[in-house]
């Protein structure tokens, strides 16, 4: 499977902001006195986890939308779009290729959880990380995403 320029983007976003917010962590480790070896090494697997959680979501999620196909349904075709319709509230049927998209969506979000837990256990018992090191970066790909929202809902709302 071919990995598409949006996914690699992304990627790249994820990877960039998660690095910011954690090199400004370790200096946070810095100017409290905490920090060691052990900080930068859960640092780098935090980061590591937190990137590659977020490229493998985008994985399943290009290749399920690439073997989601919509169901041609006769409503669909006669519908003219002038009329008041609840077909918004009405759940379409879904195909065979959307249902195992559907489950890969899911299948993967329950690895990648389980994936995350065992780095976590790795990261919180293993002498050779610092635990909120390891921890903390997990939670980064979200704050980028939400920061990114904020400002693109600046921009929007400027324009």
């Amino acid at each position: 499977m071919k990995v598409q320029p949006a996914v690699r983007q992304e990627t790249a976003r994820i990877a960039l902001g998660t690095g910011i917010l954690t090199v400004l962590m370790i200096a946070v480790f810095l100017i409290i006195g905490r920090f060691d070896w052990t900080v930068l090494t859960g640092a780098l697997l935090g980061w590591a986890a937190a990137v590659g959680n977020f490229f493998l979501m985008a994985l399943t999620v290009q290749k399920a939308a690439d073997d989601m196909k919509p169901i041609e349904t006769p409503e669909a075709e006669t519908a003219d779009g002038d009329e008041e319709t609840d077909e918004d509230e009405k759940e379409q049927p879904l195909s065979e290729d959307a249902k195992r998209g559907k489950q890969r969506v899911q299948l993967s979000y329950t690895l990648r959880m389980l994936g995350l837990g065992v780095i976590a256990i790795l990261g919180v018992t293993l002498p050779w990380f610092q635990s909120v090191a390891v921890l903390v970066p997990l939670l980064f790909p979200r704050l980028v995403i939400a920061f990114e929202g904020i400002l693109m809902n600046r921009n929007n709302s400027g324009q």
